[in-house]
């Protein structure tokens, strides 16, 4: 039976993915997800110990990048606000400590206590310009909690100067046509700079046309292999994500994504797309891993040409094989009027493995800059802050302060302010791993 439902998920940015409810394993188990989980936790930034061993202080990458300079000028952000979208926002007095003064909490619900992602966020922000107004957005787990956010900041009274996010999603055309990217344009077509996190699925992530040679319905991704193999240990938890190029909201080709388990059984994604109205060619599998080993994931052909069709998989764990660090950007992140952040060793100024990567679909250039991540934090204090969701802030922070330097300068463009500036890295010029370099402060002229 082809079953159309969709399972409510909220995600928590960073942390074990909620998975959905599934019956007994079987030869066969169905298990559904939603069409729009965040991508926040797809391919989580690995933990302080599989990372490089000596994390940063902030302090450290704010003088190597010349923000502790602006502050010896009394440059620290003074009349930008930045709202903050993100999830996680767990604070109390010891903490509040470490953030600017003047915070506007736009929460739902509260927090648990290792719930801070989006307080470290904050934090950093802070640290880097300390004196600016910062709402503290709860965007929730989907593209409608996004959205969401972004019509409760433009019905303030207040002007939002930046927003930085955090967070993305796995489905979409990947082109900046999303409906997502639309709404972000609402916010940025009245002058807010929006900066986002490339995201960390470089290293969970493929992409790549549908090959039948043989005919059996199932995509070769060589010559000789039909599926990709995932390491999992018994009870953990594991999100995949298949989208491909289709009719977004009217779907005519069907395919189906499957995962076998070790020893038997397998669990299946198999939505009907029939060119029905919100019918979109995605499939998701979420699932708590009933035994450790190795699974493989598959991609069938259910109703559909025998055509080169392209498809992006996302899962939350690194693929053991076949991964295409190339097009792993999120949707949001795609949009062309934002600012994507990669993530890069600050020790090396190499880029982060698992940094995500352009280009987009239609061939832009992503991410735009890159910034420092593992780096140490009071919300993290066992643990440094790793991935591009400290990216972003950090370059979220570096834009306010370009914001006060330049505040009489009716023609200031932060964006082209934040890539002169830059120092470039990887090959001479933008590319699609380093964009046009690390955030970089340190030859802003200042009058004062």
């Amino acid at each position: 039976m082809r079953d159309s439902s969709l399972l409510p998920l909220c995600l928590l940015a960073l942390t074990i993915l909620a998975a959905s409810s599934t019956s007994e394993m079987g030869d066969e188990d169905q298990v559904m997800g939603p069409y729009g989980p965040s991508i926040a936790e797809i391919g989580q930034a690995p933990a302080e110990s599989e990372t490089e061993p000596d994390a940063q202080s902030i302090s450290r990458m704010m003088e190597l990048t010349g923000i502790s300079a602006l502050h010896d000028r009394n440059i620290t952000g003074k009349g930008i606000t930045i709202a903050l979208l993100d999830s996680q926002f767990y604070y109390d007095n010891e903490t509040a400590e470490k953030l600017t003064s003047d915070i506007v909490p736009i929460c739902n619900g509260s927090y648990r206590k290792y719930e801070v992602h989006g307080i470290a966020c904050a934090e950093l922000i802070s640290e880097i310009a300390p004196d600016v107004k910062l709402y503290l957005v709860d965007a929730g787990g989907t593209e409608t909690d996004v959205t969401d956010a972004i019509e409760r900041l433009m019905k303030l009274d207040e002007h939002i100067d930046i927003v930085s996010c955090s967070s993305d999603f796995p489905f979409g055309r990947f082109d900046g046509e999303d409906e997502l990217c639309k709404e972000v344009e609402k916010m940025t077509s009245n002058g807010t700079l929006w900066i986002n996190a490339a995201g960390n699925q470089a290293l969970c992530h493929w992409s790549g046309e549908f090959k039948d040679p043989d005919g059996n319905r199932f995509n070769n991704f060589s010559p000789e292999d039909e599926s990709i193999n995932l390491t999992l240990e018994k009870g953990e938890a594991v999100g995949l994500w298949l989208s491909w190029e289709d009719d977004w909201d009217r779907a005519t080709l069907d395919y189906d994504l499957r995962l076998d388990h070790p020893s038997r059984g397998y669990s299946i994604s198999d939505n009907p797309q029939k060119g029905y109205r919100d019918q979109k060619p995605a499939e998701t599998i979420q699932l708590l891993a009933p035994e450790d080993g190795t699974y493989q994931i598959k991609i069938r052909r259910y109703d559909a040409p025998d055509a080169p069709v392209r498809f992006h998989l996302f899962t939350t764990q690194d693929l053991d094989e076949y991964q295409v660090q190339n097009s792993s950007i999120g949707i949001l992140g795609c949009c062309r009027n934002v600012i994507t952040v990669g993530a890069i060793n600050l020790s090396t100024l190499d880029i982060q493995p698992y940094s995500s990567r352009g280009p987009t679909k239609d061939g832009r250039q992503k991410p735009d800059l890159v910034a420092p991540d593992n780096v140490t934090t009071f919300s993290y204090i066992s643990d440094a802050f790793v991935g591009t969701s400290a990216s972003a802030p950090y370059v979220a922070g570096c834009a306010a302060l370009i914001m006060e330097i330049f505040k009489d300068d009716p023609d200031l463009d932060v964006r082209e302010v934040l890539i002169e500036s830059a120092t470039d890295l990887g090959p001479p010029g933008p590319d699609n791993t380093y964009g046009y370099g690390l955030v970089n402060l340190s030859n802003l002229e200042v009058d004062r």
